[in-house]
């Protein structure tokens, strides 16, 4: 007897669907007893704990997917499991379109396919993965072995593999295939229309699940760009009013330098994200602090030129020195900055001031943990070093008028 919902073929003495339970003929769950009631209710028993047990599997899967945003993995894998499982598979597999081909990304059962996100298939009507995804269907094969002529890919992988009849429901979204969740038996059984129904409600999640982490993903990425951009316009209106205030300065302070000077050993730190910054002088073969800014004092207030310094090396070779962890250099490349390296600073920077391409000073800024400067900062400070070094507002300004007088 055929059931008017399913059109499942039942025995004739069913007086319930034997798929989808529904009532044949109008019959209810009372019955006489001459008519099989045990078998009836054992039928709708099944029946009813076959519901359950999806609605169970599908409310797991969406609870995977709601804790999941970023992650895939878990819900495919879930979705292979719960396929397997309730749709009487030998094992399930769920692949990605990449390109012109198919991404294995989840498996369910003891036949060994290939190494998760690496193994691939090539995507073509040979197979009816392929087939699926390429007309965006449900394909069923009976018996794939004896299908040589029409998945002649599909069925060699069949016959080495032991398979007879594949279920092959495809990821739809916006109308194209995106990948393929497959079952299959090794015995010629064909899966119901229940079975298929079901495996296509668990191929609509995944596409969910899918879609779920593409979206937060650029919505992640879009949030990352616009942090990095706000960022990025907040340092450089900082650099600009710091550029502003030293500018202010020189204005105020026409024939006296040290003002400057503090001004841009407190940029420099502040804006750098350094411990402390010192502005040095050139006095013949010595350098002299001119100003400073940070808790920690210098050792010495003048320090000979010499490249076994960070600072006397960037003033010898007219040019930044950047050490990223001075514990390692300091042996090695700068001997005489074992006193700096002893009061606890790692990262070094050092920027000469240079006057029509002869050095008459330097800026150095440090930090106490190792950490890099970036290159923005390695700017900023050349740009300080320049503000430090020219006096042209109206007024030439000598530095060693202005610093001995100051």
């Amino acid at each position: 007897m055929k059931c008017p919902r399913c059109q499942h073929e039942n025995r004739p003495t069913a007086r319930f669907c034997e798929d989808c339970a529904n009532p044949l003929n109008g019959a209810s769950p009372r019955t006489d007893s001459n008519e099989h009631p045990k078998t009836e209710v054992e039928t709708l028993r099944r029946a009813l704990t076959e519901s359950l047990e999806q609605q169970t599997a599908t409310a797991e899967i969406l609870r995977v997917i709601s804790s999941s945003p970023t992650d895939i993995q878990p819900v495919l894998d879930t979705v292979a499991a719960s396929s397997a499982r309730l749709c009487e598979s030998y094992d399930s597999h769920i692949w990605r379109r990449d390109g012109d081909r198919l991404l294995l990304v989840a498996h369910h059962g003891p036949i060994l396919i290939g190494p998760i996100g690496e193994f691939t298939l090539p995507l073509g009507r040979g197979t009816a993965s392929g087939r699926a995804v390429l007309d965006g269907r449900t394909v069923q094969v009976a018996d794939l072995q004896a299908a040589a002529d029409e998945f002649p890919e599909g069925s060699g992988l069949a016959r080495r593999e032991g398979i007879r009849t594949i279920l092959s429901v495809p990821l739809i979204r916006a109308g194209l295939g995106i990948g393929v969740i497959g079952l299959r038996r090794t015995e010629a059984r064909p899966f119901t229309d229940r079975q298929i129904a079901l495996l296509q409600t668990f191929a609509d999640q995944a596409v969910i699940a899918i879609e779920n982490v593409r979206l937060f993903t650029e919505l992640q990425e879009r949030n990352q760009a616009l942090t990095a951009a706000h960022a990025q316009v907040t340092e450089s209106l900082e650099q600009q009013t710091a550029t502003s205030e030293i500018l202010r300065v020189i204005a105020s302070s026409s024939t006296d330098l040290q003002p400057v000077m503090k001004a841009v050993a407190e940029s420099a730190a502040r804006l750098c994200e350094a411990t402390d910054a010192h502005v040095f002088q050139k006095k013949g073969d010595l350098l002299r602090v001119v100003a400073s800014h940070g808790p920690l004092p210098l050792a010495r207030q003048e320090v000979p030129i010499s490249r076994q310094t960070i600072i006397g090396r960037a003033v010898s070779d007219r040019r930044s020195i950047h050490v990223d962890d001075l514990a390692v250099s300091v042996e090695d490349e700068f001997p005489e900055a074992q006193r700096m390296k002893e009061m606890g600073y790692r990262t070094i920077l050092a920027t000469p001031l240079l006057r029509e391409g002869e050095p008459i000073g330097a800026i150095i800024i440090r930090r106490s943990e190792v950490r890099p400067f970036s290159s923005g900062q390695m700017a900023l400070l050349a740009t300080f070093a320049d503000q430090a070094v020219r006096r042209r507002l109206g007024l030439d300004i000598s530095w060693d008028v202005s610093l001995e007088d100051g």
